[in-house]
């Protein structure tokens, strides 16, 4: 029995399943083949107990021997919704639409704010977030309010609650100017008069209002 120790928990500590046979061992005078098998016990138990220490010893220095080793780039991924390429909005495309819905008001001799920060919004004498991004005003007649959307592709467009409440209440005086294909070098801008008495959009579950690009289509201005 030996050859093949059953370990079991002694106060903390793991010992030989020959612990009961030394007891026994020791509590009678038997002959010289009990004092052997004692001896054996008594090794056994103390084999366990260093290798016990020994690998405590070794979780010990385990930490000591993590370093920092050399950082090697491997590769980098944008995961977007598969579909979804309104999912590559970023800054850069935003900046494209404001420049061509900016550059088609003054083409035609408007004076264009930029209202779409806070901070340009106080300037114009707006709220901190009025609901649209650029306030054109044409050399006749009433101000537009332009709510700038770009897209790198195609894909729908949506619009926060605020935008949406703005137009309800700006009717006519509301325009929302897509930019679409931002990521090519042609991209198309789609004016829309009035979106909210147009356009049925689908409420989402993130409080966004969804648009889908062929409804721009069939509403936009030609003109």
């Amino acid at each position: 029995w030996l050859d093949r120790p059953a370990y079991t928990l002694h106060g903390g500590v793991w010992e030989v399943g020959g612990t009961a046979r030394r007891t026994a061992l020791r509590g009678r005078r038997g002959d010289d083949a009990d004092a052997e098998e004692l001896e054996a016990v008594k090794r056994a138990q103390r084999a366990v107990r260093a290798e016990r220490q020994r690998a405590l010893a070794r979780l010990d220095r385990a930490p000591d021997r993590i370093v920092a080793g050399e950082v090697r780039f491997l590769a980098h991924a944008l995961v977007i919704p598969a579909g979804d390429d309104d999912a590559r909005l970023d800054d850069r495309t935003e900046e494209i639409a404001l420049r061509i819905a900016a550059g088609w008001e003054q083409e035609r001799g408007a004076r264009v704010q930029d209202v779409s920060r806070p901070a340009l919004a106080r300037a114009a004498g707006l709220p901190d977030w009025p609901g649209f991004d650029l306030l054109a005003q044409p050399p006749a007649g009433e101000a537009r309010c332009v709510e700038v959307k770009g897209r790198a592709g195609r894909g729908a467009i949506r619009m926060e609650p605020n935008e949406w409440k703005q137009a309800c209440q700006l009717g006519d005086r509301y325009w929302l100017y897509a930019v679409f294909d931002c990521a090519t070098p042609a991209p198309t801008l789609v004016r829309v008069r009035n979106p909210f008495d147009k356009l049925l959009a689908k409420h989402r579950a993130s409080s966004m209002f969804t648009i889908a690009t062929a409804a721009l289509l069939e509403v936009m201005e030609r003109a």
